[in-house]
C-alpha cells in the first residue's frame, strides 16, 4: 500500500501541467535497506543472547515546489513495523535562512546528525544511548554565505520535548536546542563522515534544555555538545565531546552528569583502485552515563565504559560520488568497563547498505 501510494504520488507529480516548463513540484522518493549480522560475548550474567541477524530499511519522499522556496520531507521506518521518523515542511524565504516545522531529529552533533547510511561503522558510539532522538517542534537555521560557499551556521529550535510520535506536550514544557558550526573551506550540502576527496573542516557546539515530567517528578536536563570533523584527500577525522547534567525536584533523587566522548581516524588505502573503495577506520570512546552511581551492565544504568573499535568499509563506487549509499561493513568493538565486574560484551558487526 505504501508504495502505491508513492508510485501514484509520483505519477501525479511528473504528469503534464498547464505550465510547458513542467509540473509545478517535484517528488523525488528513496529508500535504503541495511541487513546485518551481529555477534556478541556471552557473559554469564547477561539476561538473553543477543547474537543475530538484523534488518533496518526505510522508505521516504523529498518533495518542493519550484517557483516557491517551499517543500516537505517525509521517512518511514519499515521495520519492525511502520513508524514515522521525519514528517518535515521546510520554507527558506532567503538562500541563507530556513525554517522547519514538523518532526525531525534534535541538532545536537554531526554523528548524530548524518543519515544512519552515512557513518564510518555500523554502531553509533556509546555516548549517543541516551540522547532524546527525533521530536516535535521547529527549527531555524541561519548560514553566512559568501560567494556560493557557507562558512557558519546556527540552528535555533524548540520541541515538544516528549520524544518521536508523541503528538502532545503532556507537561506544556519545551526542549530548546542551538547548534553552530563554522565551516572556514565551506559547508557540506548534506551531513555525513568521512571524505569525499574534498578539503573540508567544521568545528561547532551546541546545547540543549529539557524539563521531563512534572511536580516532585520532574526532571531537569541541560546537554552541552563540541564537535570536529576534518577530511582531506583519503584521510578523515571525527570527534565529539557530550556532557549532560540532570537535576530533580524530589531531593530525595541524587543528581548526577553524564559524560562522553569518542574519536574516529579513517584512511583509505593509497594504493590503485583501494584507494577510492576500500577504508580502515578505528573509533576510540568513553561513556559515563552517571556519575553518582556505579552502573550495572545488567541494570538500567550501564557502567562507565571505553570503546574500542576497529573496521573496514568497502565501497561499491568511490568518492566523490554516493560511496556511502552501497557498501560492505565489517567491525569488531571491544568494551572495558571501568567500574564495577567485568562483562563479556564484545561485539562483531557485519553489515550491507544498499541505499536508492
Amino acid at each position: 500500500m505504501l508504495f502505491a501510494l508513492l508510485s501514484a504520488t509520483l505519477a501525479e507529480a511528473q504528469a503534464p501541467s498547464a505550465d510547458a516548463s513542467g509540473p509545478p513540484f517535484t517528488v523525488v522518493p528513496y529508500g535504503y535497506v541495511v541487513p546485518s549480522f551481529s555477534w556478541i560475548q556471552d557473559d554469564p550474567a547477561a539476561i538473553s543472547a543477543q547474537d543475530g541477524f538484523q534488518l533496518a530499511a526505510r522508505l521516504g519522499v523529498d518533495a518542493g515546489f519550484r517557483a516557491a522556496p517551499l517543500g516537505a520531507h517525509v521517512e518511514l521506518e519499515l521495520t519492525p513495523q511502520p513508524s514515522l521518523k521525519d514528517g518535515v515542511i521546510w520554507y527558506k524565504p532567503a538562500p541563507f535562512l530556513r525554517l522547519d516545522m514538523g518532526q525531525f531529529k534534535v541538532p545536537y552533533g554531526v554523528g548524530y546528525l548524518a543519515a544512519d547510511t552515512r557513518h564510518l561503522l555500523p554502531s553509533v558510539p556509546l555516548v549517543y544511548t541516551d540522547m532524546t532522538a527525533r521530536d516535535l517542534g521547529f527549527m531555524l537555521t541561519g548560514a553566512l554565505p559568501i560567494r556560493e560557499k557557507t562558512y557558519a551556521s546556527v540552528q535555533l529550535g524548540a520541541f515538544n520535548g516528549e520524544g518521536a510520535n508523541r503528538l502532545q506536550n503532556v507537561n506544556q514544557k519545551y526542549l530548546y536546542a542551538v547548534r553552530g558550526l563554522v565551516t572556514p573551506f565551506g559547508a557540506r550540502s548534506t551531513t555525513f563522515e568521512g571524505t569525499d576527496g574534498t578539503l573540508y573542516l567544521g568545528v561547532g557546539g551546541g546545547w540543549t534544555y529539557n524539563w521531563l515530567g512534572d511536580g516532585d517528578s520532574s526532571e531537569e536536563i541541560n546537554q552541552y555538545a563540541g564537535e570536529l570533523q576534518f577530511a582531506w584527500n583519503v584521510v578523515s577525522l571525527q570527534g565529539e565531546l557530550l556532557l549532560g547534567q540532570h537535576g530533580f525536584a524530589n531531593a530525595s533523587v541524587t543528581d548526577y552528569t553524564q559524560v562522553g566522548w569518542y574519536g574516529t581516524a579513517a584512511t583509505y588505502i593509497p594504493a590503485p583502485w583501494l584507494k577510492d573503495h576500500v577504508q580502515v577506520v578505528a573509533r576510540l570512546g568513553q561513556s559515563e552515563p552517571d556519575d553518582q552511581m556505579v552502573g550495572d551492565p545488567a541494570g538500567q544504568v550501564q557502567p562507565a565504559t571505553r570503546e574500542i573499535t576497529g573496521g573496514a568499509n568497502l565501497y561499491w563506487m568511490g568518492a566523490p560520488r554516493p560511496f556511502h549509499d552501497v557498501k560492505l561493513q565489517l567491525a569488531y568493538s571491544h568494551f572495558q568497563e571501568l567500574e564495577g565486574v567485568d562483562f563479556l560484551n564484545d561485539r562483531l558487526t557485519a553489515a550491507a547498505t544498499a541505499r536508492f
